[in-house]
């Protein structure tokens, strides 16, 4: 399989503070952002269902910045050796680029980008499957969206006190092969002890049934997960990165099992906000055209003595994957205590 690692020459390349584009004029990153009305209904429905569709929360013109200043990275970016992503295999196909990316700004390919010689099948921004998983923290345009007060107080609304950011991703969705994303849930990939990941998920362009939409589990988050995502300890015997069983306190007694999948398609500038235990997944885009979102994810505080979401104490496992180098903390809401 393709490995990592992309090197030097654009995986860590970000943009100074007083960058100017071509014209002189600095992108706000923000464009009209108003105030994101939650009501208290709008909290009980996230929590009867896990996922809450917030209508045009960015503007048409910051979800253009946003797109533009991606493909800025991209012309930076250098590729050498190649990192695919993939749900399917996550296991096998987890390298040290993936586990290095935490703090970083990496490049992901998707599966069908490269033919069986490993050489590229279309143009490199064709190829990509994401870029992550710090932009949120290393760029300052993809920074200035997620410290929006407006997004602090949203989750601050679904009961969250002092959250950490963990993680960020650009998802292109490519057209014709941008992958299947399968089943799954958050919280077994950024995992907390209790589990207490939130995403919030930016749709850049719409995202309609023939290009990839969301697809979810109503009230699937009931239900609590049962494995975490982690490096394995018996490494180089087995993959780098291994599924455990987990214990989930959040589990509500007689929560129903099943469920059907339904579709959430959303217009440009619509906001997903997903419990990080609600089952969702989103099909290959075999249309002509991408589908580009910008993905943040979230825990509760987790220095393991603050009381945080649902009353409890929450902690970061030293065994997940992604792991912030020592002494490094996530960064929170500066607007938020």
């Amino acid at each position: 399989p393709q490995r990592a690692c992309f090197c030097k020459g654009g995986d860590d390349q970000v943009l100074p503070r007083n960058w100017r584009p071509a014209g002189g004029v600095r992108p706000r990153a923000a464009g009209p952002w108003g105030r994101i009305p939650l009501k208290p209904s709008d909290r009980a429905n996230y929590e009867r269902d896990g996922f809450l569709v917030v209508k045009q929360v960015l503007s048409k013109e910051t979800c253009e910045e946003l797109i533009a200043r991606m493909e800025t990275l991209i012309q930076g970016w250098t590729p050498r050796e190649l990192s695919v992503f993939s749900t399917q295999e996550q296991t096998r196909k987890t390298d040290d680029y993936f586990l290095e990316s935490a703090d970083k700004v990496h490049f992901f390919l998707e599966e069908k980008a490269l033919d069986k010689d490993g050489k590229f099948t279309t143009d490199k921004r064709l190829s990509l499957n994401k870029v992550g998983h710090a932009l949120h923290e290393k760029d300052p345009l993809f920074r200035a969206v997620a410290q929006r007060p407006a997004l602090a107080q949203a989750v601050h609304a679904l009961g969250y006190v002092s959250p950490d950011l963990v993680q960020s991703m650009y998802i292109f969705k490519q057209p014709h092969i941008g992958g299947e994303v399968t089943t799954h849930q958050d919280s077994t990939f950024l995992y907390t002890e209790p589990p207490s990941c939130i995403g919030c998920w930016f749709a850049l362009e719409d995202a309609t049934l023939e290009n990839g939409c969301l697809w979810a589990v109503p009230g699937s988050h009931k239900r609590g997960i049962t494995r975490a995502f982690h490096r394995n300890p018996e490494y180089p015997e087995g993959p780098l990165c291994t599924f455990k069983e987990v214990d989930d306190p959040n589990r509500e007694a007689g929560a129903p099992e099943g469920g059907e999948l339904v579709p959430l398609p959303v217009e440009q500038g619509d906001l997903v906000m997903i419990h990080g235990a609600v089952e969702h997944m989103s099909k290959e885009n075999v249309s002509p055209k991408s589908r580009h979102t910008f993905q943040l994810h979230m825990v509760e505080d987790t220095s393991g003595v603050r009381v945080g979401y649902g009353g409890v104490v929450h902690k970061w496992p030293e065994d997940n994957w992604l792991q912030y180098p020592k002494g490094q903390r996530f960064p929170k809401f500066e607007t938020l205590p």
